[in-house]
């Protein structure tokens, strides 16, 4: 089965994996991540302990990674840290971002969950903005199945950004969004079956549950930067427990996989983070086999000239994809399987228009957005 790779995108084709039936899609926002980091840089407070470490291994502290005794002493002061990342997270989608009282929710809803489950409410926070940033209005991705919320959870009931955003996002949503991604749902785990399934009883079940969270299997090899999906996400999902913020983030995808103990890549939050410019793998659902091996990305098709050219809606029949045109004349809402050669050929433009009519859409088509609409005719 081949699964395309994609941030938020409708189709990317940048990057490809095959192995057994991976029946879930998550949204994985790590170019979010560092966008919103860069843009709240100022707003946050200096911080010494705002170090990026490059964590590379089997999750283990003689390997290492983090004791939990070097985690941030409590939950209050990790979430603070915190917040001003959380109250500009949704602006690159377009929607309102999180309120102060909708922050407030999230902490509280963390708390509730914590004592629901079991599991310690810094390591529900560090998933929670891996995942999503804290933006309660993240989109729901469905590449197959449902990945909604805060969590980016297996086909949880919970989401304020789904056939509609929600604004404000009611607590009770928020507190639910967390409990999917924590207790799991119906359709698929959550982290304490991923914990578990670990077969650790030290800190690194944390860490091994994180790359199951995300990937679904752990790399024969055991080391947690390696096999599919995020490389990089045990790795920041460590340094998030430790206190890291703002500072560069010096995880590179490619390398990680290679790389045992840990080196600093960053100081405080003086230097502006780094960017990557790569999509990162989208985190799939929990397989039976320990491995999946990547397959080479096959050739794109030329897209072929239609008939017939349709001229798009009159009006826009979703949320407007960032930097849509005002004088938009036709609008299309991007759905499943659809890629920037579906505009092209359907009605008959030229992906230079495409970028001129959408000012938010890149060249590569790597943030091709599901369910919001892109003028195609102006």
């Amino acid at each position: 089965m081949l699964v395309l790779s994609f941030i938020l995108a409708a189709g990317s084709l940048s990057t490809l994996v095959s192995g057994a039936p991976l029946p879930k899609f998550a949204l994985n926002v790590r170019n979010a991540i560092d966008t919103v980091a860069t843009a709240a840089h100022h707003l946050v407070e200096k911080r010494s302990g705002d170090v990026y470490k490059v964590y590379g291994g089997t999750g283990a502290v003689s390997n290492g990674w983090p004791a939990q005794s070097a985690w941030v002493a409590d939950f209050e002061t990790m979430f603070s840290a915190q917040k001003p990342i959380m109250s500009s997270s949704c602006t690159q989608w377009n929607v309102a971002n999180t309120s102060p009282t909708e922050i407030t929710a999230i902490h509280d809803g963390l708390k509730t969950v914590s004592a629901e489950t079991g599991i310690d409410a810094r390591y529900l926070l560090a998933i929670l903005m891996q995942e999503s940033n804290g933006c309660v209005r993240v989109p729901t991705t469905n590449w197959g199945v449902r990945n909604p919320g805060l969590m980016q959870d297996h086909d949880g009931a919970a989401t304020c950004n789904e056939n509609g955003v929600q604004n404000p996002c009611p607590a009770s949503t928020i507190t639910q969004m967390i409990r999917d991604g924590a207790a799991g749902t119906t359709a698929g785990e959550g982290l304490k079956q991923t914990i578990a399934r670990s077969g650790a009883s030290d800190v690194s079940k944390y860490y091994k549950g994180a790359r199951l969270y995300n990937s679904g299997s752990i790399d024969s090899s055991g080391n947690l930067g390696a096999g599919i999906a995020t490389h990089c996400y045990v790795s920041d999902v460590a340094n998030r427990l430790t206190g890291w913020v703002s500072a560069p983030h010096g995880c590179v995808e490619a390398t990680i996989g290679s790389v045992t103990g840990q080196a600093v890549s960053g100081g405080d939050d003086t230097t502006t983070p780094t960017t990557p410019t790569t999509p990162t793998t989208p985190k799939v659902t929990p397989v039976s086999t320990p491995k999946v091996t990547p397959t080479p990305k096959p050739t794109t098709p030329k897209p072929t000239t239609p008939t017939t050219k349709q001229v798009g809606d009159k009006s826009p029949s979703a949320q407007k994809a960032p930097g849509a045109s005002s004088a938009c004349k036709g609008w299309y809402t991007i759905s499943n399987g659809n890629v920037c050669t579906t505009l092209e050929n359907k009605f008959g433009v030229s992906m230079a228009n495409l970028e001129k009519w959408n000012t938010g859409l890149k060249s590569d088509c790597s943030n091709l957005w599901l369910g919001y609409s892109y003028c195609v005719s102006a």
